[in-house]
């Protein structure tokens, strides 16, 4: 007995010292974090000038949007950005797409045949107590069977998207956020990781357009265990790509927002409990990864819900507080972009999209905006998710 005391005060003594030193080293890069954030806040005066130069560029052009002195506008950009898209977006896109697309026909047809083994169970005459026959005889001819309407599933190739459609593209409005489908507006804070926040939302909005009720996935979960179909991670606070998150969701759960707290940095993969939140498919509206058209990107609105999607965030877009955006920035290509966001729905009177963005509810009108169709790249790898039904 007294061996094993002093084998198992050796192991403790051996092991307090690694366990000090990881913690030591956690509250470390926490210390470091901080610092850099505060070397990285923009001087009064700087933010200041920004302020005025935007709002006089916004008065010489005769644009339609209000801009203020946020938070948002006191942080260095790539604070409050982190989408990375792929290099090689293009390859990627179109073979994901098609994938993407023959699963979710797969799941039309598995949704079809359910609903024709449930109307065909509904049509199934009750199963009663036979009847004596009567002493007169019955001709044979005479007898008809009654036999239930027979319910032919539907072909993979016959049931295309447009017949899974929550909302008609053709009409003038669809907002998810003004139909009560959007969950609450979330803060990144000072960490790059919108990849995360973009991921999370479309799924958060795509479960409560199904369930008719709110959830709230942790971000962070993300950002310390997603990886891709390859086993990279999915990102960090220095970018990622939700793209990969979605990958991830394809063959693991997500956890609940309780479950591990939004930290605002890396803090490593632990397991945790899982919520049964599973997607069956995902892809990009447009099959380069490209901006979708007006057109196509209403037809993924109406057919998936919310959708997944980039743009470019300039100072002017930090210090947005209401109307349309208009601002159509110099961009060197369709790829120009930085930030991720949920586009909710569309207003062609607006000529706009509405996007949710993650910079918190005291940014823009209450944590979304309106963009004009074009404006600053939106849109850009556009990215739809179809989850299981179950």
């Amino acid at each position: 007995m007294k061996k094993y005391f002093i084998i198992c005060i050796m192991m403790c003594v051996a092991i307090a010292p690694i366990a000090f030193s990881q913690s030591t080293m956690k509250s470390s890069f926490k210390a470091d974090v901080e610092a850099q954030r505060i070397k990285n806040k923009k001087s009064i005066t700087e933010v200041k000038q920004q302020l005025e130069a935007i709002r006089k560029d916004i008065k010489e052009r005769n644009l339609k949007f209000k801009v203020d002195m946020t938070e948002a506008l006191k942080r260095q950009i790539e604070e409050i950005t982190g989408t990375v898209p792929p290099k090689d977006l293009e390859k990627e896109a179109e073979i994901q797409s098609s994938k993407g697309f023959q699963l979710f026909l797969e799941f039309l047809q598995r949704l079809a045949e359910a609903q024709a083994a449930k109307r065909q169970a509904e049509l199934q005459p009750e199963k009663k107590e036979p009847v004596k026959p009567k002493e007169e005889v019955v001709k044979k001819e005479d007898q008809k069977e009654e036999k239930p309407e027979a319910v032919t599933p539907a072909k993979p190739e016959e049931t295309l998207p447009e017949s899974f459609m929550l909302a008609d593209p053709s009409q003038p409005v669809l907002d998810w956020f003004a139909l009560g489908m959007m969950t609450a507006v979330k803060d990144q804070g000072l960490c790059g990781s919108c990849w995360s926040f973009t991921a999370m939302g479309v799924v958060e909005g795509c479960y409560k357009i199904n369930k008719k009720t709110d959830i709230n996935l942790s971000e962070q979960y993300m950002i310390d265990c997603a990886r891709d179909k390859y086993g990279r991670d999915a990102g960090s606070c220095n970018g990622g790509w939700y793209g990969n998150v979605f990958d991830f969701m394809m063959t693991n759960y997500p956890v609940e927002e309780k479950i591990a707290p939004y930290r605002g940095y890396e803090y490593g993969c632990t397991p945790k409990k899982q919520i049964p939140i599973k997607l069956v498919a995902w892809g990009y509206v447009r099959k380069d990864g490209g901006i979708p058209s007006v057109d196509e990107m209403k037809k993924a609105l109406c057919t998936y819900g919310p959708i997944a999607a980039t743009v470019k965030v300039t100072p002017a877009f930090q210090a947005y507080v209401g109307g349309i955006f208009d601002e159509f920035t110099p961009v060197s290509s369709p790829k120009d972009v930085n930030h991720g966001i949920i586009i909710v729905g569309w207003d062609d009177s607006k000529k706009a999209y509405r996007i949710k963005n993650s910079w918190g509810e005291r940014w823009g009108e209450k944590g979304y905006m309106w963009i004009e169709y074009g404006c600053n790249n939106i849109g850009y790898g556009a990215a739809w998710v179809v989850l299981d039904k179950e």
